[in-house]
């Protein structure tokens, strides 16, 4: 490395120019560095497969030893049939710039003479892009960028143009790990399950063919209302409390035909009364109650969320009691109300509805109605014991969740199909579990693709 310095104090331009020098020279060094790693790794296991250094004889009267490495004329697979014939160029595009002429072996079949495929464990036939890139747009993605900002990041780290379309595919390839999601069974059953939805846009391709900006025909596309149904899990190990998003479901509705698709996927993956689940906990809105009944029957105990109990009657309020006059009047019922709660049981909590009912009735009806209606089913927690409250009087845990992945959704405006979808959410829930499990998001993303290397070649 040549860098020239002054004797004396360096200048702006003359320091910036240098450390512009020491960058270019460290991305030099970094690509010959992965260069030759890769090259010693590919010939080791080039090395392992035939059984023999470079130089050896090969046995071609010994014993058959079958590889996973095959003649792409003949098929044969025995390694004592290949002899290596030279290498071939190629360059890679990594996270440390491109990485030119890349020597990789090749063999022969002694059957054919014909090219044997040799399919190497860290570097893919025909494909450009090393892992690295992939396991970078998993991170970004999860951390919320949006895909012209990762692909601004990959066409500064290549050195040319990358598409959106690339990084899109190398993010929703992972899809395959989402499916394995919804129908592994779960490795600890919750105590308690908190569901609610959150809503989204995803389009959707239409019957119309227009033109685009280059005159090409395309399907008309339309964005459609869908409804991300979630279903958040609590368990106590180990003395200390855990938390897991243990599945969610795509739906057009919060109907009970929806929600009961995604009770029927938690009850066969193990989420059941037997197994140690002892309450699910859900708001007023949609047929989520009467899935509940449908799926559970009277197994497990369902708890209406105070949080949205105590909203409709404030909501109530604002309209009976309206105007500044009236403020002090409308803390003063909340707070009330909010007391209610307090109550050491059941019994005791509905005296204090009865006291409260009497003193506004008058001044509130509407107020009073809305409090008393299905009152009995917002205190079923008092049954449950050993389970920590936070988890069963509301849902606001996983309202908290929902304003997290509703980040992602917002930063995406909308997705082009389910698979995105699906795919943008797995991301964020694997984050959140990451965050929940005190472990780094950045190793979390990179063993993802680790994982997904697993399912495509087991």
């Amino acid at each position: 490395m040549s860098i020239q310095f002054s004797q004396g104090k360096l200048q702006d331009q003359e320091q910036k120019t240098i450390l512009q020098q020491v960058q270019s020279h460290m991305q030099r060094a970094a690509q010959e560095a992965v260069r030759g790693v890769v090259i010693e790794v590919v010939e080791a296991e080039v090395t392992a497969k035939l059984g023999r250094e470079k130089g050896q004889p090969r046995e071609a009267n010994g014993q058959a030893r079958e590889i996973d490495w095959e003649c792409g004329n003949c098929g044969c697979s025995d390694a004592n049939q290949f002899i290596r014939d030279g290498h071939y160029r190629r360059e890679l595009q990594t996270g440390w710039g491109t990485v030119q002429n890349l020597h990789v072996p090749m063999l022969e079949c002694q059957h054919c003479k014909h090219d044997v495929i040799c399919e190497y464990a860290i570097l893919e036939k025909y494909k450009r892009f090393w892992m690295d890139l992939a396991q970078e747009a998993l991170w970004s993605s999860g951390c919320g960028q949006s895909l012209r900002d990762i692909c601004d990041r990959w066409s500064a780290t290549v050195g040319h143009a990358v598409g959106l379309r690339t990084i899109n595919e190398r993010i929703n390839q992972i899809e395959p790990l989402v499916q394995q999601f919804h129908t592994n069974p779960l490795e600890q059953v919750p105590q308690v399950i908190q569901l609610d939805g959150i809503w989204v846009t995803i389009t959707q391709q239409g019957e119309v063919v227009v033109l685009d900006r280059r005159d090409r025909a395309r399907h008309e596309r339309k964005g459609k209302k869908m409804v991300i149904l979630v279903a958040l899990g609590f368990w106590t190990e180990n003395r200390k409390e855990k938390r897991e998003i243990v599945d969610w479901q795509i739906a057009e509705s919060e109907k009970h035909e929806e929600w009961e698709v995604l009770l029927h996927r938690l009850v066969k993956r193990g989420a059941k009364a037997e197994n140690g689940l002892k309450a699910i906990i859900r708001d007023g809105c949609g047929g989520l109650g009467q899935a509940i009944g449908q799926v559970y029957g009277e197994s497990v105990i369902e708890q209406r969320c105070i949080f949205h109990k105590l909203k409709n009657v404030r909501d109530a309020c604002r309209t009976e009691l309206k105007g500044d006059d009236h403020q002090e009047k409308r803390k003063q019922l909340m707070q009330e109300a909010k007391a209610v709660y307090h109550a050491e049981n059941a019994e005791q909590a509905k005296e204090r509805l009865a006291v409260w009912s009497t003193r506004w009735g008058e001044v509130a009806p509407k107020s009073v109605a809305t409090f008393e209606r299905d009152f009995d089913a917002t205190l079923a927690y008092y049954q449950l014991e050993g389970v920590v409250l936070q988890w069963v009087r509301s849902t606001s845990l996983l309202e908290r969740v929902n304003r997290q992945l509703r980040r992602k959704f917002r930063q995406a405006l909308s997705f082009g199909s389910n698979v995105g979808a699906e795919v943008a959410l797995y991301l964020q829930i694997q984050r959140l579990h990451a965050k929940w499990n005190h472990t780094s998001w950045w190793q979390t993303s990179h063993a993802l693709s680790l994982d997904l290397q697993q399912v495509h070649h087991p």
